[in-house]
C-alpha cells in the first residue's frame, strides 16, 4: 500500500511541476525573448521485490528550454545590421533632402549667382545690375553659411546620440556581467540545471546589445558568456564588464570619438573597429557621408572663391582700377595633436584650388622624416618636407620628436568662412583692362582680337604696345610683326598661310591677329581707359558657371555640387535597400526562432487537458490506495 501510494504522490507532485511550466509558458507569450520551456519526467530507480524489478513511479529530470544556438546567433546578427542599415539610411535621408531641395541646396542660388553677373555682362555700366549682383553673392554666401550651419548641426546630434549609444552599450554590459554572475551561481547551487529564465533575460539582453552594436558572444565556464565586440575587444568577461568610452579627438578637439582606455590613461580610437548596429551605423554616416559632404561642400566654396578672384582680378572696375577680390580669400586649416612633444609646426597653402581634392591629410613624424598620407585614399609619401600635393603646399617647421602628428583640412571650414569681399557695386570688375585696334591708315586687312589678360602683374601698360608688320622681320623673307612698348618681339606671322588667325602672348595677356598685313600695317595694344562699356571680363566671369574649373579642370562647379549630391543619394538609396533587405531577413530568422522557442497558446492549452486529465489519475490512484489502506483497516480491527 505504502508504494501505491508513492507511485500516486511521485507522479501528483510530477504534473503538478508540468502543470507549472505549462502555466509559466502561458504567462509569459508576451514576454520578450523569453524560450517555452518543457518538463521532461524520468522513471525513478526501481525496487527488487519478490525475484522482479517493481517500478517505483516517476521524477521530473528536467525543466527543458527550447533553445537554438544558431537561430538565437542568426537574430542578433540579423538585428545588428539591420539597425545600422536603418541607422544610416535615415540620418543619410535627411541630408539627402536638404542638399537636393530647390528651396535649400546650392544648385539654384548658384544658378541665380552667374545669372546676375550675366546681367551684369548685357549692362556693364548699369548700377542697379551690379548691386543685384552682389545681393545674389551674399545670398550665395547665406546658403553656403546655412548648409554648413545644417552640417555642424547634425553633427553635433550625432555626438549626442553616439554618447547615449555608448551609455546604453555600457549600462547593457554591466547587466549582462550581472546575470552571468548569477547564471553561474545558480548552476552551482542546481549542480549544473540550468536557469532557464535568467538565460532568456541575458540572450535578451545580448540581443538588445547588438542593436546598438555588433557582438560576437563566446561560451565561458560555469555557464556565463564572454562579449567581444570591433576585432575582439572585450566588452564583458565573466562577471565583469570594461566599458567603451567617448572624449575628443587628440586632432580635433570638436570631435568626438568612442574608444577605451588605454594604460597611460589616455582614451585610444575604436572606431575603425566598431560596426554593425545603432553605434556602428552613426559612426559610418559620419565617416562615409557627413565628413566627405562638408569637405565638399568647402571645397566648392574654395574653388569659387579662387577661382571668381582670380578672373576678376584680370579686369578693370567703373573707377578704371584692376580688380581687387570678389570673395574673401579662404585658406586651409591645420591642427596638431595635443600629444605632440616637440617644437614643430605645420602649415598649409592653397596654392591651385582647381587641384583640390575635398581629401584631409595627416602629417606624422616618425622619428627620421615627415610622412604625408591622404586620409580619404591612404596614398602616402615620405620626406623632409615641404610636400607638394592635391593643388596645397604643406611646410614643416621646428624640432619634431617621433610622433608629432598633425591634421591638415583644406576645406572642411571654408564654406562657414565663405563670404563676400566687395560693398561697392561700382568695385565689380566687369571691364578688361587692355583694348587692341587696328590703325586707320593700315593698307592691308588685318584685324586684332582680344586682348585676354591672364596675369595682372604687367598691369597697366607703361605705354601703348604696337605691332607693325614687316616683311622681313625675322630676316630676309621671314615675315611678321615689329613690337614695340613691350618686350618680346618680333613675332612671326606668314599672311600667305596664317591670315586664318594666329595667337599670340605677350606679357600677362593673349590676343590673335588675322588677315593678311601690307607692310607698315599697325596694330596696337592699350589700356583700356574709360571703358564703362566694357563687358568682356564679366563674360569670362559668367563663364565660369560652365567651365571645368574644379577637380583638376574636370567639373564645374554646379557639377561638383551636383556630384556630391549625387553620391548622397547613392548612398541613401543603398542603404535604404540594406534595411529592408535585412528586414526581411530579421523577420525569417525571428520566426524561426520562434516556432522553436515562441510559445503556443493552442499547444499550451493542450498540455493543460492532457495534465488536468493525469493529475486526476494520479489522484484517483491515491485515493484507491487510501480505500484499499481503510479496508485492510477495518478487516484487522474486526
Amino acid at each position: 500500500m505504502p508504494d501505491l501510494l508513492n507511485l500516486g504522490s511521485s507522479a501528483l507532485l510530477s504534473l503538478q511541476r508540468a502543470i507549472a511550466t505549462t502555466g509559466h509558458n502561458i504567462s509569459n507569450v508576451n514576454t520578450e525573448g523569453y524560450s517555452r520551456q518543457r518538463v521532461n519526467f524520468a522513471t525513478q530507480p526501481p525496487q527488487f521485490s519478490g525475484g522482479s524489478y517493481v517500478g517505483n513511479g516517476v521524477a521530473v529530470d528536467s525543466v527543458e528550454r527550447f533553445y537554438d544556438q544558431y537561430l538565437t546567433s542568426e537574430v542578433r546578427e540579423r538585428t545588428s545590421s539591420q539597425s545600422r542599415f536603418q541607422t544610416f539610411y535615415d540620418l543619410s535621408s535627411r541630408l539627402d533632402g536638404l542638399l537636393a531641395d530647390p528651396a535649400t541646396g546650392l544648385g539654384s542660388t548658384l544658378e541665380s549667382f552667374f545669372g546676375a553677373l550675366q546681367d551684369v555682362a548685357n549692362s556693364p555700366a548699369s548700377l542697379p545690375e551690379r548691386q543685384v549682383l552682389l545681393g545674389e553673392a551674399r545670398v550665395l554666401a547665406d546658403r553656403f553659411h546655412y548648409l554648413d550651419s545644417n552640417f555642424r548641426n547634425l553633427g553635433a546630434e550625432l555626438d549626442g546620440r553616439i554618447e547615449a549609444s555608448v551609455g546604453e552599450i555600457n549600462a547593457l554590459a554591466e547587466n549582462i556581467a550581472r546575470l552571468n554572475q548569477e547564471v553561474s551561481q545558480a548552476f552551482a547551487v542546481a549542480q549544473g540545471q540550468p536557469p532557464n529564465d535568467l538565460l532568456d533575460q541575458r540572450d535578451q539582453l545580448v540581443r538588445e546589445l547588438a542593436e546598438r552594436i555588433d557582438v560576437t558572444v563566446v561560451d565561458a565556464s560555469g555557464g556565463a558568456v564572454n562579449v567581444m565586440i570591433g576585432n575582439g575587444q572585450p566588452l564583458v568577461v565573466g562577471a565583469t564588464s570594461q566599458p567603451l568610452r567617448t572624449g575628443p579627438s587628440a586632432t580635433d578637439s570638436t570631435r568626438l570619438i568612442v574608444g577605451a582606455d588605454s594604460p597611460g590613461g589616455t582614451l585610444t580610437s575604436l572606431e575603425r573597429f566598431l560596426n554593425g548596429g545603432e553605434l556602428g551605423g552613426l559612426l559610418d554616416f559620419r565617416e562615409q557621408v557627413l565628413d566627405p559632404a562638408m569637405n565638399q561642400l568647402g571645397l566648392v566654396a574654395t574653388g569659387i572663391t579662387a577661382v571668381v578672384n582670380d578672373q576678376h582680378s584680370l579686369g578693370m572696375d567703373l573707377n578704371g582700377q584692376p580688380g581687387g577680390d570678389f570673395f574673401r580669400p579662404l585658406s586651409a586649416a591645420s591642427s596638431a595633436q595635443a600629444s605632440n612633444s616637440g617644437a614643430s609646426s605645420v602649415s598649409a597653402v592653397i596654392g591651385d584650388a582647381r587641384a583640390l581634392t575635398g581629401a584631409d591629410y595627416r602629417v606624422q613624424f616618425d622619428g627620421a622624416q615627415w610622412t604625408l598620407t591622404n586620409l580619404s585614399t591612404g596614398a602616402a609619401q615620405s620626406g623632409a618636407g615641404p610636400f607638394n600635393v592635391d593643388g596645397l603646399e604643406i611646410s614643416v617647421a621646428g624640432a619634431p620628436v617621433a610622433g608629432d602628428t598633425f591634421i591638415v583640412q583644406p576645406t572642411a571650414r571654408n564654406a562657414a568662412l565663405f563670404e563676400l569681399a566687395l560693398s561697392d557695386p561700382r568695385g565689380i570688375a566687369a571691364a578688361a583692362p587692355l583694348r587692341a585696334g587696328s590703325d586707320a591708315a593700315n593698307a592691308g586687312s588685318a584685324s586684332i582680337a582680344g586682348p585676354t589678360v591672364n596675369s595682372s602683374a604687367g598691369l597697366p601698360l607703361a605705354g601703348p604696345v604696337t605691332l607693325t608688320f614687316n616683311p622681313n622681320a625675322l630676316g630676309a623673307g621671314q615675315p611678321g610683326f615689329d613690337v614695340s612698348g613691350i618686350a618680346g618681339g618680333p613675332l612671326a606671322y606668314n599672311p600667305a598661310s596664317e591670315s586664318g588667325g594666329k595667337s599670340f602672348t605677350l606679357g600677362g595677356f593673349d590676343f590673335s591677329v588675322s588677315g593678311a598685313p601690307q607692310a607698315g600695317d599697325a596694330l596696337s595694344i592699350v589700356n583700356n581707359t574709360g571703358g564703362s562699356g566694357d563687358n568682356r571680363n564679366a563674360l569670362a566671369l559668367a563663364s565660369l558657371q560652365t567651365s571645368n574649373t574644379l577637380y583638376g579642370g574636370t567639373a564645374s562647379f554646379q557639377a561638383a555640387y551636383s556630384g556630391m549630391v549625387a553620391d548622397i543619394a547613392v548612398q541613401t538609396r543603398q542603404a535604404e535597400t540594406g534595411s529592408r533587405t535585412e528586414g526581411v531577413l530579421l523577420e525569417q530568422a525571428v520566426a524561426s526562432r520562434e516556432s522553436l522557442s515562441g510559445v503556443n497558446l493552442d499547444e499550451e492549452a493542450a498540455n493543460l487537458i492532457r495534465y488536468q486529465q493525469a493529475y486526476q489519475a494520479a489522484a484517483q490512484m491515491i485515493a484507491v490506495a487510501d480505500q484499499l489502506f481503510q479496508t485492510l483497516l477495518t478487516a484487522t480491527r474486526r
